[in-house]
């Protein structure tokens, strides 16, 4: 009897820690989610970018349309094979998100390439100056996150 007790004991313990190890793996670092939750730190905690001081700013809200043109704009750049603002006919960030319905005032687009976790991307855009500004621009008030292979676009908007 205490033989069978302490197999039961040990599957048991096996279970429990195998559970524990999948619900560590099941929590994927590249899930689009994080990015915006992530923005939203380092906003409510300010900054340094470059040498300018960025103080804490008001969150950000996730709007489907600014989502929207980050997608597409993910996926276009990874079918396409390219990396830039422009994609190769021309449309700019400011027309992506005006064609996925976008109403309010596009204020910036944020692109990173070749990484798989969302803290990775926002330590890239994080020592960038120019990026880190835009996560940090208090007009700001929305944006929308994509991702397709290892292309990331954040799309920031300001209802009107």
């Amino acid at each position: 009897m205490k033989k069978c007790l302490n197999v039961f004991v040990c599957i048991l313990l096996c279970i429990l820690f195998a559970q524990c190890k999948k619900d560590e793996v099941a929590a994927p670092e590249n899930d689009v989610n994080l990015v915006i939750a992530k923005i939203n730190l380092l906003r409510q905690s300010g900054c340094n970018c470059g040498t300018v001081y960025m103080p804490p700013v008001a969150n950000l809200s996730l709007n489907i349309q600014l989502q929207n043109a980050a997608i597409t704009h993910a996926k276009d750049m990874a079918r396409q094979n390219y990396f830039d603002h422009l994609s190769p006919e021309g449309g700019t960030p400011a027309e992506r998100a005006l064609n996925a319905g976008y109403t309010g005032d596009f204020r910036a687009e944020n692109l990173a390439k070749g990484y798989s976790q969302a803290d990775q991307v926002i330590a890239a855009w994080k020592n960038s100056v120019s990026h880190c500004k835009a996560m940090m621009d208090a007009n700001s008030k929305e944006a929308g996150v994509g991702m397709s292979h290892n292309y990331w676009v954040v799309t920031f908007g300001n209802p009107l």
